[in-house]
């Protein structure tokens, strides 16, 4: 009798353990070598999988290493073929065709930008005082950004790209007057085209600050996935691990920039202002 009910318990553990289908995630690596922020991603997503396997099973992770842009990875993600996870500046249109994890991974650091200009224009700049004064300058962006909107909502002229690339070759060649990067990209992409990017520095004096929060998407077709990721990232949360990882990847970045010392420029974004709620101040930078 007791050797049956052991077999029972043990094959009954079996049946627990074994109910959870293994989870393929699949998200998108830079086709062209990677950066910081494709690191602290792909750390901090396999970290949340990692986690989460006691409690929802084993998983697969692969990456898809094409040309990628947002507004692409926006139309691929609904369907959750090419790729089912993607981190992505908030906004309504990817609210509307993935699940957002409302934890903001980088810690709202895209909120602050940095000005990637030519060094030729760099006198534009001293006369910067205001936002009615960045207004006389064009900005240039990347076809399907979510900042496009919130640059064009504050009357600032916008010339986009459809290559990311070929925006700092633009830039290069006076195209437009400022390329608006966040601390974490901005030297980090200027130090991976030193050898062709030789026109282009960071403006020393100014930054944006534009309230945006990152987060990570998940299509509607893996509903699974998107509960698993949430809880693995709320227990890097309690157990400071999203923090540290942060640190990690960017703290010598942030100090480098020395926001204390430049002009912060204030420009509203009206998506923000409907998730101010529910950002955890405890997870947002304070420079």
């Amino acid at each position: 009798m007791f050797a049956f009910k052991s077999v029972c318990i043990v094959f009954a553990l079996f049946i627990v353990h074994g109910a959870h289908a293994v989870d393929h995630i699949r998200m998108h690596s830079p086709a062209v070598g990677e950066d910081k922020r494709t690191m602290h991603k792909d750390e901090v997503l396999r970290r949340a999988l990692e986690i989460s396997e006691k409690n929802f099973g084993t998983f697969t992770l692969d990456f898809v290493n094409i040309e990628l842009p947002t507004a692409r990875a926006l139309r691929v993600i609904e369907t959750g073929k090419l790729i089912n996870v993607f981190i992505a500046a908030a906004n309504d249109d990817w609210d509307n065709i993935a699940t957002p994890i409302k934890i903001p991974v980088r810690f709202g650091q895209l909120s602050y930008r940095l000005l990637l200009v030519n060094k030729n224009n760099l006198d534009k700049f001293k006369a910067i005082d205001s936002l009615s004064d960045l207004k006389k300058l064009t900005a240039g962006s990347q076809k399907g950004w979510a900042l496009n909107e919130v640059l064009k909502d504050t009357d600032i002229e916008v010339v986009t790209g459809s290559n990311f690339e070929g925006l700092f070759l633009m830039l290069n060649n006076q195209r437009f007057d400022f390329f608006p990067r966040a601390i974490y990209e901005a030297y980090n992409e200027l130090e991976n085209r030193k050898n062709i990017l030789n026109n282009i520095v960071v403006e020393p004096t100014l930054a944006l600050y534009i309230p945006t929060v990152s987060y990570v998407y998940v299509s509607h077709e893996v509903p699974q996935i998107a509960r698993r990721l949430e809880y693995g990232l709320e227990q890097m949360v309690k157990n400071g691990e999203l923090k540290t990882l942060f640190n990690k990847y960017y703290k010598e970045d942030i100090i480098r920039a020395n926001l204390q010392n430049r002009k912060i420029i204030r420009i509203e974004n009206s998506y923000f202002s409907k998730q101010d709620a529910f950002v955890d101040r405890n997870l947002w930078l304070q420079p």
